[in-house]
């Protein structure tokens, strides 16, 4: 192996390893919870490529929603409603 490709595997190889989602879907679960106040009922958590999408919905706000959590704990809204 020629000390290009080496270089060129080590940089594969660290970008994959950066890439993992070091976050586990309790931990996102539980970034959700707090962020929409204690009181969400998670539906459903999936995992996708770097991030969690979980669906909730609070029962005393009549609301439900769908957020994405990075792998640093990042929150995206995905889409919610009102009842």
């Amino acid at each position: 192996m020629n000390k290009s490709s080496f270089i060129f595997a080590s940089l594969l190889l660290t970008g994959c390893q950066s890439s993992e989602n070091h976050l586990t879907e309790e931990q996102a679960s539980n970034i959700i919870i707090e962020h929409h106040g204690g009181t969400v009922e998670i539906v459903s958590v999936t995992k996708e490529w770097n991030k969690y999408i979980v669906a909730w919905e609070t029962e005393d706000k009549c609301e439900r929603g769908i957020d994405s959590v990075n792998k640093n704990g990042e929150i995206k809204n995905l889409g919610s409603a009102i009842c």
